[in-house]
């Protein structure tokens, strides 16, 4: 009997293989992310009818009591969650800690977190005057900080298993959604709303464990005290980085509000809307990306940088692409969305574009940096980057108005890239240089 013939891949060169495993890659990377990227037009079309269904039951005065009640929760689950989904899916990515394990210590950190969060809110609406008629939604709405600290959605991403990724989400939002229409339909109070938002997030917490036991076998405890500390310290950069990050990028409105009137803020605030979906759409494929780079540095860190550069070169492609028809179709997609008067938007929301590409760049070094260990020195970027933004926009704005703003939003992000490249470039000398 004649032996079974060699393998396709081993007959070809070392660099045609190389080649062959990057294209396939790159096509599980995208396949990927369009997975994520069709579920997230889902969960937000979701989100936008219960909105609806809230608005036609409950008066004005409610909706403004369940937007803000949620806003203060928001902003308690941002403050919990101190980069530790971002660290351990670099963890678990790269092979260092079982994935069971690194699950078990990031649900405990955040749970004692999310309870300091809890309280913090909850406390603050009710020491705050104006805030007293939302103590109880607020209350209801931070059980959310609990239920996200259960949630391991994190795990499967970490393991590229973005279908239960996928499937999470939508459960969730199907849950919700399902919960809106029967609250609207029985003529429950307000309060019912955030409590079967949590009902939906920890049933699909608790599907999300499960699968968990089934791929990864039984849990074997969480690290050791002082090495869950080391990982709770080594991810506050992470975190901070990220809440940093979030209110720079929000910082446009605040900054015009000092300067220009109502209507200029109603016009700028509606238009950034369309820079901001741009943004989720990066985000989105940074959170595939992550892990890739994670597994590749634990291997060989000297190759993060040259992985990332054909990343990046690819997502380039996309975005020369997409920027141009953004362009040229904006002042139309606002007429469209929000009607003629905000069409007067238009030219500020051209400039806002013009940061995509630089915000993908910057987001390509900044998941390269993660992915190596250096998320202090990821810190110090935004904190720099920050500053610029902050900078030009005070700079600009009395001059320009709201077109300042969005010369200031561009002006930042250019100074994000340039940071983020410099950084990655130098690391990269420094292992070339440790390797010679």
């Amino acid at each position: 009997m004649s032996a079974l013939p060699p393998s396709t891949e081993t007959d070809l060169p070392s660099g045609d293989a190389q080649q062959l495993a990057s294209a396939v890659e790159a096509r599980a990377t995208w396949g990927r992310y369009l997975l994520l990227l069709f579920a997230d037009v889902g969960c937000r079309g979701l989100r936008f009818v219960a909105d609806v269904v809230l608005v036609r039951h409950f008066n004005p005065e409610t909706i403004g009591q369940l937007n803000l009640s949620q806003s203060l929760a928001v902003q308690g689950m941002g403050l919990s969650t101190c980069g530790l989904d971002t660290a351990g899916t670099r963890a678990v990515a790269a092979g260092t800690v079982a994935p069971a394990r690194m699950a078990a210590t990031v649900v405990m950190l955040r749970l004692v977190l999310g309870m300091i969060a809890w309280g913090i809110v909850t406390g603050l609406a009710l020491l705050v005057p104006k805030y007293h008629a939302i103590f109880q939604l607020t209350a209801l709405y931070g059980l959310s900080i609990i239920t996200g600290a259960l949630t391991i959605g994190w795990v499967a991403q970490a393991r590229n298993r973005m279908h239960v990724v996928a499937l999470a989400a939508i459960a969730t939002h199907l849950g919700y959604f399902g919960g809106v229409e029967l609250t609207a339909h029985a003529g429950w109070p307000p309060v019912a709303v955030p409590l079967l938002l949590a009902l939906s997030e920890g049933l699909t917490a608790a599907a999300l464990w499960g699968w968990l036991l089934l791929t990864c076998g039984p849990m074997s405890g969480d690290l050791p005290r002082p090495d869950a500390l080391r990982f709770l310290r080594d991810s506050l950069p992470i975190g901070g980085a990220t809440y940093l990050r979030m209110l720079t990028i929000g910082s446009d409105v605040l900054l015009l509000g000092l300067f220009v009137g109502d209507a200029e803020v109603g016009l700028y605030s509606t238009g950034f809307k369309l820079y901001s979906l741009g943004i989720s759409l990066i985000a989105l494929y940074l959170t595939v990306l992550l892990p890739q780079l994670a597994t590749v540095a634990a291997h060989d860190p000297r190759s993060v940088t040259a992985a990332t550069n054909v990343a990046l070169r690819r997502a380039l492609l996309v975005t020369a692409v997409a920027t141009p028809l953004a362009m040229f179709f904006a002042e139309n997609v606002l007429q469209l969305l929000f009607g003629a008067p905000f069409a007067a938007a238009a030219r500020p929301v051209q400039i806002l574009f013009l940061a995509w590409p630089a915000h993908l760049i910057a987001g390509h070094f900044r998941t390269a940096l993660l992915a190596l260990g250096r998320q202090g020195q990821d810190l110090r970027l935004v904190v720099a980057a920050a500053l610029a933004h902050v900078a030009a926009k005070l700079c600009l704005i009395p001059w320009l108005g709201i077109k300042g703003a969005a010369w200031g939003t561009l002006a930042g992000e250019i100074v994000l890239m340039l940071l983020a490249w410099q950084s990655c470039n130098a690391i990269s000398r420094h292992l070339s240089s440790r390797r010679s």
